[in-house]
C-alpha cells in the first residue's frame, strides 16, 4: 500500500541545514531579455562530458546546463523535484513511486517518458559515478508512461538524498542512448541549453534550448532546479587554468563570468565598477588524500607522521589567500550531521610526535610522491606548503605537477602516488553520504578498504533514526583521524565574478547561466 507523504516535511526531515554564507539570494527573476553570447571561464578541462560517470566539477559546470535529473538540490541543498512531480513512499520504505512531469522534451524533440527514466537509472547503476547508492534497488518498474517505481530490497534512508545528488548527477537521457558505454553517449538532455561543440584544450559551447519546458510548479530558479529561463543565445565554457589570464579576460571584457576569481585579484578589483564579485564561505573542504595501499603511505605510522607534521593553518592561509576558516570536522557546523571536534588533538601540528611516528614506521629515506594539478592554484599551493612541512621532519619529498585530467587518471591507480591535495566541494555541501562514501563502498579514494569506514557507511545507509546516523558520521570521523586515512585541512571559500553588465546572476555550486542576461 502506497502512502503519500508531504515531500518537504516528510522526506526532508533529516536533510542538512543551510550553511551560513554559502548561498546568496537568488535575486531578480524572469525580468531579463534574450540575446547575446556569454563566455564563462573555468579552471579545468572536463575529463568527460558523460555526466553520469564523473564527479569532476569541470564537467558538472557544463553538463548541468544540458541535462536534468528526477530530483536535484535547491538553494540550500534540500532535495527537490526537477523532472519528477514529487514522490510517494510506502509505509515500509521499500517502494518509491515517482510521477514524472508531462510534456518535457529532449533536445532531439522526443517527449520524455518513464521508459527513458528507467533506462537512464539502469545505465547509472552500471556506469554512474555514485552507482553504489542504487544497490538497494531490486527493480525499476514503469506501470505507465509517466510513472517510475523503485522497488528496494532493503530500507535505505538516504535514497532521495542519493538520487538528488549533483555530484555525479543522475541525469536522464533518451532510452535509445542508454546502452552506450561510458563516454560514448551523445549529449542529449532536457535542460535549458543544448550541446553545440567540444574543442579539447579550448572550450565547450552550448546554445539556448528554445523548446525548453520549464517546471511551472516553481516561481523562480531554486538551486539546480526551479523555473529556469535561458536568456543567452549561447554559452561558451572556456578552459583557462591560469588565474592571471582569467582575471585579465574579465577586466578586458573577453570573459563575462568566472567560475573562480583569485582572492588576491578580488581584493584588488573590489572597487572596479565594471566587475561584480561574489565571495562564498564555506565552499569546500581542503584535504590531503593519502594512498593507503601503496608505498610509504601504506604504513599507518608513516601516515600518522604526515598528519602530525602538517600545520593546517599555514596551508590554508597560503592556499586560499586568506579566504578560509579552520575546522577539522568532516561535516559543516550547523548541519544535522555535524560530529563536533571533541578529541581531535591529531589536528594540531606536533613535529616531535611526527618524528617519533616516522621512526616507528622504519623510514629509511624513501621518496614520498605528491601529485598536484596546475589547474587549481589552491591545490598546487597546498601541495607545495605540505611538502616543505614534511621535509622539515626528515621526509624526502617529490612533487609532480600535472594537468587536472592527468591527476585524476593518476590518483585512480592503486600505486605511483602517496599524497594528493583536493578541494572536496560538492560532497560536504550535500551532507554525509558522499563524504563517507568517498572513502567507503565503491569510491575508496584512499584505494585500500578500511573495515571501520565500511561499517560506518553501512550504518549511515541503513539506520532509520537520525541519531544513529549521526553516530555513524562520528565513527567515520574518529577513524579518519585515528588511522590518518586522509587529512581534513580546513574550509575553503571562493569568489565567483561577472562583468557588471551581467544581470540576475546569483552564485551557486556552478555558475548558472540560466535566469541571467546582459543589461
Amino acid at each position: 500500500m502506497i502512502r503519500r507523504r508531504s515531500f518537504n516535511a516528510g522526506l526532508l526531515a533529516a536533510t542538512s541545514l543551510p550553511m551560513p554564507g554559502l548561498i546568496r539570494s537568488a535575486g531578480a527573476q524572469n525580468a531579463g531579455r534574450k540575446g547575446g553570447d556569454v563566455v564563462m571561464a573555468q579552471q579545468a578541462q572536463p575529463p568527460t562530458l558523460d555526466a553520469q560517470t564523473t564527479t569532476a566539477q569541470a564537467s558538472r559546470n557544463i553538463t548541468l546546463h544540458v541535462y536534468e535529473s528526477l530530483f536535484t538540490r535547491d538553494e540550500v541543498s534540500n532535495p527537490k523535484p526537477e523532472l519528477a512531480e514529487g514522490i510517494d513512499m510506502a509505509a515500509d520504505g521499500l517502494t518509491y513511486t515517482i510521477p514524472i512531469r508531462t510534456g518535457v522534451k529532449f533536445h532531439n524533440g522526443k517527449i520524455l517518458t518513464s521508459a527513458d527514466v528507467k533506462a537512464s537509472m539502469e545505465r547509472y547503476a552500471r556506469v554512474g559515478g555514485s552507482a553504489d547508492v542504487l544497490k538497494p534497488v531490486a527493480a525499476y518498474e514503469t506501470p505507465d508512461s509517466k510513472t517510475l517505481v523503485l522497488k528496494l530490497s532493503r530500507v535505505f534512508p538516504g535514497m532521495l538524498e542519493a538520487i538528488s545528488s549533483p555530484r555525479a548527477p543522475f541525469v536522464i537521457m533518451p532510452e535509445e542512448e542508454c546502452g552506450k558505454p561510458a563516454g560514448q553517449a551523445p549529449m542529449i538532455g532536457t535542460g535549458p541549453f543544448r550541446f553545440v561543440e567540444y574543442r579539447p584544450d579550448s572550450h565547450v559551447k552550448v546554445a539556448r534550448n528554445d523548446a525548453y519546458v520549464p517546471n511551472t510548479s516553481y516561481e523562480k530558479r531554486d538551486g539546480f532546479t526551479g523555473r529556469k529561463t535561458p536568456y543567452f543565445d549561447s554559452v561558451t565554457f572556456r578552459f583557462m587554468p591560469e588565474g592571471g589570464a582569467r582575471t585579465a579576460g574579465l577586466q578586458t571584457g573577453e570573459l563575462q563570468v568566472l567560475e573562480a576569481l583569485d582572492v588576491a585579484a578580488a581584493k584588488r578589483l573590489k572597487d572596479d565598477a565594471n566587475i561584480k564579485t561574489y565571495p562564498m564561505l564555506p565552499w569546500a573542504f581542503m584535504t590531503l588524500m593519502m594512498n593507503n595501499n601503496w608505498g610509504l603511505t601504506a604504513n599507518v605510522d608513516l601516515r600518522r607522521a604526515v598528519q602530525a607534521a602538517i600545520d593546517p593553518e599555514e596551508i590554508m592561509a597560503i592556499a586560499t589567500d586568506g579566504l578560509y576558516r579552520m575546522d577539522p570536522a568532516w561535516q559543516y557546523p550547523g548541519t544535522n550531521y555535524y560530529p563536533g571536534i571533541d578529541g581531535l588533538d591529531a589536528y594540531k601540528q606536533d613535529t616531535a610526535k611526527a618524528k617519533k611516528f616516522l621512526q616507528a614506521a622504519g623510514y629509511n629515506g624513501e621518496e614520498l610522491q605528491i601529485i598536484a594539478d596546475s589547474s587549481f592554484k589552491a591545490h598546487l599551493d597546498a601541495a607545495t606548503v605540505a611538502g616543505e612541512q614534511l621535509k622539515a621532519i626528515g621526509l624526502k619529498v617529490k612533487l609532480s605537477v600535472m594537468d587536472w585530467p592527468t591527476v585524476m587518471a593518476t590518483r585512480s591507480k592503486p600505486e605511483g602516488w602517496n599524497l594528493w591535495p583536493l578541494m572536496m566541494g560538492i560532497e560536504p555541501y550535500e551532507g554525509p553520504y558522499n563524504v563517507v562514501g568517498f572513502f567507503a563502498g565503491r569510491q575508496k579514494v584512499q584505494i585500500k578498504e578500511d573495515p571501520v569506514l565500511e561499517e560506518a557507511n553501512a550504518k549511515l545507509a541503513s539506520e532509520l533514526k537520525l541519531e544513529d546516523r549521526r553516530a555513524a558520521v562520528k565513527q567515520f570521523q574518529n577513524r579518519m583521524y585515528e588511522q590518518a586515512i586522509s587529512l581534513k585541512v580546513g574550509d575553503v571559500g571562493i569568489v565567483q565574478a561577472t562583468r557588471a553588465n551581467v544581470m540576475g546572476y546569483a552564485p551557486y555550486r556552478i555558475p548558472r547561466m540560466w535566469d541571467c542576461w546582459f543589461a
